[in-house]
């Protein structure tokens, strides 16, 4: 038997919890000819400088003696390499040069470019088998030093520049069956790249997805950090049965993977070595010797050259370590020192509800609010949410919820479901844009800083069942209220505000392609509108870059209450509260909505707290942000990302409905 750790356990959303058996996906019969093609393995190289490529091909046969016939074809679909091997058995090898390729890129970097390699097996003019096989022009290299400094780093290159890795975790795609289902698993790999992510972890406590999955990755420029499937603590590595059939397992993931230009690196699993100092509270002092022996040998015999780390996290003088290696977020449970800019961040999050079209779909009314229901906490560590909404959940997740002390006490499951949901985003885009600013807060550093985080993953993408949880995407591929603010924070020109009780500063973070430069104006107003301070600051951030550009302290104290600070480029906007939404005196605001074809333009006349837009006829529509504030007297343009079926409405916490029809 070999199942995900997950499915023996209620995590990922199963009460009450039953553990699936049988066959679960297609049966096929395969009845070969008297030749056949068992396997290609492609591998492809590129020179320093991206203008010359190599693949090198080996493809595994079986039965009689036949001949091979491949070619190699560009995006275009023009031939550039072919070639016959006749007399072709066991196993056939073939080379060949690429000059000036077309470089496979992360779609935040370019397009992700693939070749197709087809290769036929044949006699006496028979066509035998045939196989395709896209290959991917690219190099990535791990960065585990800076090279300045000497510090150590958890960072990638690819094609040769470094890139801040925006992503998530994929959990099993279906938690009921596991069977794949191939346009759902689309829809969450288009809001993956509407997110502005290019990297994806398949969690090592879940499934390994088939072929399809990565396809899709290779065809939408989305990297894949895998995972060997195991979770949380140690396995029975002096077991030699156990021992064999994880060989024999992890030989037989890396076949089928190695070829997929997407796949970025491969880990050991999920929480090994973490999990193991949680329960024991030990530090593993030797080498473990399947996380640390056969999977890296197996790595390195099949696919040489592909990064390997041991277990996610890991790294340091604990196995969740935020200077050292990746680490994962606890701190909604611990104090960590060193935690507000770890190097590289492979799971963060908080808990939270999907919105509440959403939560009626698996909630009966008195489920979601019973009759009479009183949400405050009256003791210590107690939950303030209904009992279903606990067994709907993880047990201890009301421990991981985001600051909800900020907001006012809610009356109904709509004010506690949207107080969750944005207690939960708002905790994410804080955090991450200090670690993509690079450096913890209050450095005292105006100019460009040494950033020393290079990666961000929220755990997690998706449900497998409909759950109050950490993901960012309901079991119903409805974004969460966290996914808008996941959304802004991944935007590749970040511009945010480093705010400490001795600093005010306007920062910018460029990860996108090409160098920005301009004049960005920032503000401080108050929340009926009003500009009490302007000021207007040149600034040039080149790819990589990350900039204090303005030192905001002379313009004096800041009203709490009463104002806010805006920074304004192009169509690039920032805005930030300076105390918690129930402390506020925020003023009625007035929404204008129209529509031009598929463009809402929306303005307010004061600051509106949280705009939402919603087509009430078809929840499945999306917009190209939500969730958003809008300063007063700028209009802001949304796009309508799928297809609305009627009237669209616009609200926001202090202003009331205003529609819009089709």
């Amino acid at each position: 038997l070999r199942k995900c750790k997950s499915d023996f356990s209620s995590y990922l959303g199963a009460r009450p919890h039953a553990i699936k058996m049988g066959i679960f996906d297609d049966v096929m019969l395969d009845v070969p000819d008297e030749s056949w093609i068992v396997g290609i393995h492609a591998a492809t190289g590129l020179t320093d400088e991206l203008d010359s490529g190599n693949i090198r091909c080996t493809v595994k046969l079986a039965g009689a003696a036949a001949t091979l016939f491949w070619a190699l074809a560009a995006p275009d679909g023009q031939h550039v390499a072919e070639g016959k091997i006749d007399g072709a058995a066991g196993s056939a090898g073939f080379e060949a040069v690429v000059e000036r390729p077309v470089i496979w890129q992360p779609h935040t970097e370019g397009d992700p470019a693939l070749y197709s390699l087809e290769v036929h097996l044949g006699s006496n003019g028979v066509l035998l088998d045939r196989r395709t096989v896209d290959v991917g022009f690219r190099t990535i290299r791990p960065v585990l030093e800076d090279p300045v400094t000497g510090e150590q780093r958890f960072a990638f290159e690819v094609n040769g520049r470094r890139l801040f890795l925006r992503g998530a975790n994929w959990a099993p795609l279906e938690g009921i069956s596991h069977r794949w289902d191939h346009a759902k698993a689309v829809r969450l790999l288009d809001m993956t790249v509407e997110c502005g992510m290019n990297l994806l972890r398949v969690w090592g406590g879940g499934t390994i997805p088939p072929e399809a999955f990565y396809h899709e990755c290779d065809r939408r420029g989305i990297l894949v950090w895998q995972d060997f499937m195991f979770g949380y603590a140690r396995h029975p590595e002096d077991d030699p049965e156990f021992i064999t059939e994880c060989a024999a397992e992890a030989e037989e993931m890396v076949v089928r993977l190695r070829n997929h230009p997407c796949i970025c690196m491969w880990c050991g699993g999920n929480e090994n070595h973490m999990g193991w100092n949680f329960q024991t509270r030990e530090v593993p002092a030797d080498p473990w010797p399947l996380f640390q022996r056969l999977l890296p040998e197996t790595c390195a015999q099949l696919d040489p050259g592909r990064f390997y780390h041991p277990s996610s996290p890991f790294g340091g003088p604990l196995p969740n370590w935020p200077l050292e290696g990746d680490w994962h977020d606890y701190t909604t449970l611990t104090h960590i020192p060193g935690s507000s800019v770890p190097l590289f961040v492979s799971e963060i999050g908080r808990a939270s509800t999907p919105v509440i079209g959403s939560m009626r779909r698996f909630m009966s009314p008195e489920e979601l609010w019973p009759e009479g229901y009183d949400p405050r906490i009256t003791e210590p560590g107690a939950a303030a949410w209904p009992p279903m909404w606990q067994y709907r959940s993880v047990d201890g997740s009301w421990d991981k919820v985001g600051p909800i002390i900020e907001f006012c006490d809610p009356a109904s499951a709509e004010d506690l479901a949207r107080i969750i949901g944005t207690a939960h985003g708002e905790y994410l885009q804080r955090r991450i844009e200090r670690q993509r600013r690079g450096v913890p807060d209050g450095t005292g550093i105006i100019g460009e800083v040494n950033r020393r985080c290079w990666g961000n993953m929220v755990w997690r993408l998706n449900d497998p069942w409909p759950i109050i949880y950490w993901s960012v995407i309901d079991y119903y591929l409805v974004p969460k209220i966290a996914y808008w603010f996941l959304k802004r924070a991944y935007c590749p020109l970040l511009i945010s505000f480093e705010v400490t009780d001795d600093v005010l500063r306007l920062w910018v973070t460029n990860d996108g392609t090409s160098a920005e430069t301009g004049t960005m104006n920032c503000r401080v107003r108050k929340l009926t509108g009003e500009v009490l301070e302007s000021v207007d600051v040149p600034f040039r951030a080149t790819p990589g870059a990350s900039i204090c550009v303005l030192d905001l302290s002379p313009v004096g104290p800041v009203n709490l209450r009463e104002q806010y600070l805006e920074a304004l480029f192009g169509d690039h906007l920032a805005t930030r509260l300076l105390t918690g939404e129930r402390n506020l005196r925020l003023p009625k605001a007035e929404l204008s909505l129209h529509r031009e074809a598929d463009t809402l333009l929306l303005s307010s006349n004061t600051f509106a707290r949280q705009v939402v837009l919603c087509d009430p006829a078809n929840p499945e529509t999306r917009f190209s942000d939500n969730y958003f504030d809008l300063p007063p007297g700028q209009i802001r343009r949304i796009g309508i990302l799928g297809p609305a079926s009627g009237e669209i409405t616009a609200s926001a916490f202090n202003a009331a409905v205003t529609r819009v029809a089709r």
